[in-house]
């Protein structure tokens, strides 16, 4: 027997979600083919099988949330008979009134097989994993109210968060309903009181929401919620902003964009510029490139640069660019435009979004003249970058001060004020626009 085990994903992740069971038990499965898919933090990874066999059991179903190291699945050899144990979970897709109104599964361990024990939650609903099913039972969640919850999960499948969420709703309904109650009981205490008040109270407290439409976040936008609440609690965030003309970017932008597809094969753009600045940048304010434990600085020997993409779905990810001190422009700029490019289609995999020490961020892509970023932890700093704009700007001349049009964009630093001080990060922002309005052709190569 082969023991399938949640894999490591990255060096920070201590869990993932199973979405999707792609055999179920019976099904002969080959090496290397495609056994499940899983979710991490922030992307979503498909597993193959370690071994060529027959699946002889599946311990965790869609939707629960797995320890990395645990024992997952099994795997006979082929052509070793399989047990007909009814205890042998096959969890994909198989409705829990299929089984028996009101089982669950109760695991013992991750390494022993499955035991059934009733269960008062009864009803026709879908699959429902072992995990939310034990918290339902623990709060009291009825049939009827787990009907009702709006599931995130893989087929719509209510996950261990929609459930927490449904009962953090509950609690905050019941005290509202509670307070409510009361307040009406006071009013109508007052034999003062008129009925068109009491009718005008009614509908100040029901109709007021008539309209309004609740919904759960998804996966996704609750991990990118988390951790911006997490940075803000963590970090102290100071800014700085300066401008900087970056007229010579758009004039070598666009007198080798059309040499550079046909040479290259990708678009020249901005962004690996700004990368390429903000390194050499970095190498001369290396305290940016840090991260803080406790009251730990860590210094980290490479650059490795996370750059904000928007989604379709209008989420957000980052995925990174390693040793980017090692990489001329053109490195850089084929890195940027394949990741780009796999985050859109939704294949980056758990390795390209962990690891940052910088981040870069765009708002001016979608029009925005600044922002104020927060910072990516674990790093000390982000930089946002605005929208190129064309505007009328005094230049010092050996004539004197003239008026000119030159493309200004307004850079922010976000810095954790715990390590980076503000003479330090502005200076370091300086460097960079500095870096920026000097940038040579000889850079593109």
């Amino acid at each position: 027997m082969i023991d399938v085990i949640m894999p490591k994903m990255g060096e920070s992740i201590t869990e993932g979600t199973i979405l999707e069971w792609k055999k179920k038990v019976g099904d002969s499965v080959e090496l290397d083919e495609m056994l499940l898919e899983i979710s991490t933090d922030k992307v979503d990874s498909e597993i193959p099988s370690p071994a060529a066999g027959v699946i002889a059991e599946l311990l965790f179903g869609v939707s629960d949330v797995v320890e990395v190291g645990e024992v997952i699945a099994r795997i006979r050899k082929s052509g070793e008979q399989i047990s007909a144990d009814p205890a042998v979970s096959e969890t994909k897709d198989t409705p829990i009134t299929e089984l028996h109104p009101g089982i669950m599964t109760d695991r013992v361990s991750s390494h022993k097989t499955e035991r059934l024990k009733t269960s008062p939650l009864s009803g026709t609903m879908g699959f429902i994993s072992p995990l939310v099913r034990s918290i339902a039972e623990k709060e009291g969640v009825t049939s009827e109210e787990l009907a009702r919850i709006s599931g995130n999960g893989h087929e719509n499948r209510i996950t261990k968060k929609d459930i927490i969420q449904f009962l953090e709703n509950r609690k905050k309904n019941h005290l509202k309903d509670s307070s409510v109650s009361q307040s009406m009981t006071d009013v109508t205490s007052d034999d003062t009181i008129s009925d068109s008040s009491a009718d005008q109270g009614e509908s100040l407290i029901s109709g007021s929401t008539l309209n309004d439409r609740r919904y759960s976040m998804d996966r996704i936008r609750r991990k990118i919620a988390d951790h911006m609440i997490a940075s803000q609690q963590i970090s102290a965030h100071v800014y700085s902003t300066s401008e900087a003309d970056v007229t010579p970017l758009v004039n070598i932008r666009l007198m080798y964009m059309d040499w550079f597809r046909a040479k290259q094969g990708i678009s020249l753009t901005y962004s690996p510029m700004i990368m390429y600045a903000a390194t050499r940048a970095i190498k001369e304010f290396p305290i940016m490139n840090s991260s803080i434990d406790g009251y730990e600085v860590v210094s980290h020997k490479h650059i490795n640069m996370g750059f904000a993409v928007a989604l379709p779905d209008n989420n957000l990810i980052v995925p990174v660019i390693r040793r980017c001190e090692e990489l001329n422009f053109l490195g850089m700029a084929r890195q940027s435009a394949a990741f780009a490019e796999k985050a859109r289609n939704g294949q980056l995999s758990p390795e390209d979004v962990f690891g940052s020490t910088f981040t870069i961020t765009n708002p001016g892509v979608f029009g925005g003249l600044s922002g104020m970023a927060i910072i990516n932890q674990p790093n000390v700093g982000i930089l946002s970058v605005g929208t190129f704009q064309k505007r009328p700007v005094v230049k010092e001349t050996k004539y004197g001060d003239t008026i000119v049009v030159r493309t200004m964009v307004y850079l922010t630093l976000s810095y954790d004020h715990r390590l980076i001080d503000g003479a330090y990060g502005t200076r370091f922002l300086s460097r960079i626009c500095e870096l920026l309005e000097t940038f040579e052709k000889a850079n593109i190569g």
